[in-house]
């Protein structure tokens, strides 16, 4: 279904061991510094039409957590966002590895054809119980 493999990189292959290390340590910094300025980011207007949380509210709360090292809460109030930051985390802690070793292999994510429309319902199904648990503990 869904496969870890190690691999060479293709030809013309987007460098995805840098791409996304620099791109994850850039938003981190953004990040931190539009905390330090103490500036707020303007309300949702979906919230503010259908009373509902849409799929991006708590994410500023999440990282805000995040910087204070608070995991239990960052989940509660995200846990999309969170499992993101984590799972970008891990991917440039495996970059560092990566480069360092001056590794050929690159480690990919196979899926299967056969399998890629069950995938697909399932990040579906995913993102609404995701907005079920917004909607059940943001406006609580």
């Amino acid at each position: 279904m869904l496969r870890l493999i190690r691999r060479p990189a293709y030809p013309g292959e987007l460098d995805h061991e840098l791409v996304w290390p620099l791109a994850f340590l850039g938003g981190a910094g953004f990040a931190w510094a539009w905390f330090l300025t103490g500036w707020k980011l303007p309300d949702c207007v979906f919230l503010r039409v259908t009373g509902l949380p849409c799929l991006g509210c708590g994410g500023t709360r999440c990282a805000r957590s995040l910087v204070r090292l608070d995991l239990g809460q960052a989940f509660l109030y995200h846990p999309g966002f969170f499992l993101l930051v984590t799972a970008a985390a891990a991917w440039t802690a495996y970059a560092a590895v990566f480069w360092l070793r001056r590794d050929t292999l690159r480690l990919r994510f196979h899926v299967e054809p056969s399998a890629s429309r069950r995938l697909r319902l399932a990040f579906v199904l995913l993102l609404a119980v995701h907005w079920a648990w917004q909607c059940h503990y943001l406006t609580r």
